[in-house]
């Protein structure tokens, strides 16, 4: 198993599970009293199927951004260039200047904060937008890292959107909130639930198409 990097969380539950993610992460969960043996003999009965899911992962699918100096990273559907400096972060036309930090890890951990404020100022007024037009509440908002998903909405209408969206362009940004948005009137995908988001985006099945295509070369990125 030396060759497979696998990344450790531990949980409440009292199961042992294993994933491995389109960007080649793959993800060991397990309590945190689960003996060590048994945690290894897991592993090792894993071992060929973790090979065999890491090898069907497409070529193209990007690696994870390390905010380094000469780094390309996509901006609202702009394609930028990472400059590292002494002073701040901050955005100015095709570039975004990262602040030199101690370490990789605060470096990375402090860009991506950089980048959900950046988020939440562009989709502060479209939220607003939709709300009023579906006569509808958001009750609560959460930006954070999501391996699969963009967005979701659960029943108390708490809504939680994927960092990445600060990749993509705006039409995508604006269904994806447009989607969620519609879910905290109609909790499934049903007909209705359709209807909802016609309503307002007769063309959303371009954006749909959009993110089944070209989706998995922006998801990744931050994870």
């Amino acid at each position: 198993m030396n060759p497979i990097e696998i990344e450790r969380k531990i949980t409440r539950g009292k199961n042992i599970s294993l994933t491995v993610y389109q960007n080649g992460k793959v993800i060991l969960k397990h309590p945190a009293r689960m003996p060590k043996i048994q945690i290894e003999n897991f592993l090792a009965d894993k071992e060929l199927w973790i090979l065999s899911r890491l090898e069907k992962i497409p070529k193209n699918i990007p690696k994870a951004l390390k905010f380094e100096e000469g780094e390309f990273i996509h901006i609202f559907g702009e394609k930028v260039k990472i400059h590292l400096n002494e002073k701040k972060t901050f955005l100015s036309q095709n570039s975004l200047f990262i602040r030199k930090e101690k370490s990789e890890t605060i470096r990375r951990k402090k860009s991506k904060q950089f980048l959900k404020l950046l988020l939440y100022e562009k989709i502060k007024p479209m939220i607003e937008t939709y709300e009023k037009i579906l006569n509808t509440q958001i009750k609560k908002i959460t930006i954070k890292t999501m391996r699969s998903l963009w967005g979701s909405c659960n029943a108390k209408n708490f809504i939680s959107l994927n960092l990445s969206l600060v990749h993509c362009p705006d039409s995508i940004i604006h269904y994806i909130l447009l989607h969620e948005i519609a879910h905290t009137i109609e909790h499934n995908h049903s007909s209705n639930f359709w209807k909802i988001v016609k309503s307002v985006n007769p063309d959303y099945r371009n954006a749909e198409k959009w993110l089944k295509e070209e989706g998995k070369n922006y998801i990744y990125y931050l994870n």
